[in-house]
């Protein structure tokens, strides 16, 4: 629950995400730029990437294939029209993301390595982490 005890708040079962695509003014090549994101926004490509992935694609025209009207993607559907809400942003977000996939991404390579993964390791690894973050 956002705020109070279970029963008051507001429930939150899901999070609203997506993938931001944007052309910089100052790209060295515009028009293929937007052509690229014209392509990757299209009624069609929409719903091959949302067919391979599972998800419902934010373009209405391309919600309307067949393809999206399974009943998991219903329950999505009612979760994210219902109970979703979009993350708070949050400055140190890419930081974050790269310090715990760094120590996620070192710990598969000692797992691939035959060396151990314990909990110990596990709790070495985010806690150098959290060291490499702002303090609040």
């Amino acid at each position: 629950m956002q705020s109070g005890a279970p029963g008051e708040g507001t429930g939150t079962n899901s999070m609203v995400a997506g993938i931001n695509m944007a052309v910089f003014k100052n790209t060295k090549n515009i028009d293929g730029a937007t052509k690229f994101v014209k392509f990757m926004t299209s009624d069609e490509e929409q719903k091959v990437l949302n067919k391979a992935y599972g998800s419902i694609p934010p373009v209405k025209a391309a919600q309307e294939d067949p393809a999206f009207n399974g009943p998991a993607l219903a329950v999505l559907r009612e979760t994210l029209a219902t109970s979703a809400a979009a993350l708070p942003q949050v400055p140190e977000e890419s930081q974050f993301e790269t310090v715990v996939g760094t120590a996620v991404k070192e710990l598969f390579a000692d797992a691939a390595a035959g060396r151990p993964v314990t909990e110990a390791s596990v709790k070495s690894k985010l806690d150098k982490a959290q060291q490499q973050m702002p303090k609040k």
